[in-house]
């Protein structure tokens, strides 16, 4: 199984424009932003099932994390 990663707003132009990313659990969610060229400084924050976790949380198979981009502007 895998863990589904899902890029919120901006971070998209990260992953080409993709939506959802299926990959292997194990790394910690940092890691995992780092595997697909997303830089985890702009990542205000990680949530799975509807709780905020710290970007070191190491999903499991089948879970989905979802990733919230920082807001900018003024």
């Amino acid at each position: 199984m895998a863990v589904t990663l899902i890029p919120t707003g901006m971070l998209r132009e990260y992953t080409g424009g993709q939506d959802r990313l299926e990959l292997a659990a194990g790394p910690t969610v940092a890691e995992m932003l780092e595997e697909v060229d997303i830089p985890p400084a702009v990542v205000a924050g990680v949530v799975r099932d509807g709780e905020l976790v710290p970007k070191d949380y190491r999903p499991r198979d089948g879970e989905t994390i979802r990733v919230l981009v920082i807001m900018g502007g003024g």
